[in-house]
C-alpha cells in the first residue's frame, strides 16, 4: 500500500513537473514567434509607404499587445507623416475601445484576456478610465462586465487614476451595488487612489 502511494505520490510530481516545462517551452515559442513578428513587423512600420505604415500599426496592436502600443505610441508621436500620425491615434483608441468592450462580453474568455491586456499593457494610460466608465454606463447591469472593469481599474497607475478621477468617482458609484466581488475590487480601487 505504502509503495503504491509512493509511486502515485511520484506520478504526479512528474506530471507537475512535465507540465510546467510544458508551459515554459510554450512561452518561449510564443517569444520566438513575436520576435520573428516583430522582424516582420518593423519592415512596414518603417516603410516609406504612408498607408502600410498605417496597415501595420494596426497589425502590431493586435498581434502584439504588450510590444505592439509602444510602437503604435511612437509612430503616433514621432511619424514624419501627420496622416500617418492620426491614423496610429486612431488604432490606439479603436483597440482600447475594443477591449474595453471585451470587458462586457458574455464570453469569460474574452473578459479575461482584455482584462489581463488592459492591466498590463494599458495601465498608465487614463483614456483607459474613459473608455471603461463610458461601456460600463452602457451596461449597469452586466456584473462580469463590472466587476472585471473594477479590476482592470484596480490596476491602473494612481497617477492614471488621479488624472482620471471624476470617472473614477461615476464608477465607483455605478458599480457599488453589483455585490461582494465587485465590492472587495472597488475598495482596492480607492486604496490605489490615496
Amino acid at each position: 500500500h505504502f509503495i503504491a502511494q509512493g509511486l502515485k505520490q511520484a506520478e504526479i510530481v512528474n506530471e507537475s513537473q512535465r507540465a510546467e516545462q510544458s508551459r515554459v517551452i510554450a512561452e518561449v515559442n510564443t517569444k520566438i514567434a513575436q520576435a520573428n513578428l516583430i522582424n516582420t513587423l518593423m519592415k512596414s512600420l518603417t516603410s516609406t509607404v504612408p498607408q502600410e505604415r498605417k496597415l501595420a500599426v494596426q497589425a502590431v496592436l493586435m498581434a502584439l499587445p504588450e510590444q505592439g502600443l509602444v510602437f503604435a505610441r511612437t509612430i503616433a508621436e514621432m511619424d514624419e507623416d501627420e496622416g500617418v500620425q492620426e491614423s496610429a491615434r486612431h488604432s490606439i483608441e479603436m483597440r482600447l475601445d475594443s477591449l474595453a468592450q471585451d470587458l462586457f462580453s458574455e464570453e469569460k474568455s474574452t473578459r479575461i484576456a482584455a482584462a489581463q491586456e488592459l492591466a498590463q499593457t494599458w495601465r498608465n494610460d487614463p483614456s483607459v478610465v474613459g473608455a471603461i466608465v463610458d461601456v460600463a454606463k452602457s451596461q449597469p447591469t452586466n456584473a462580469d462586465g463590472v466587476y472585471n472593469s473594477a479590476v482592470v481599474l484596480g490596476a491602473m497607475t494612481p497617477n492614471a487614476l488621479s488624472k482620471s478621477s471624476n470617472q473614477v468617482d461615476q464608477f465607483v458609484e455605478l458599480a457599488g451595488t453589483a455585490g461582494p466581488k465587485t465590492e472587495a475590487r472597488l475598495q482596492t480601487l480607492q486604496k490605489r487612489r490615496e
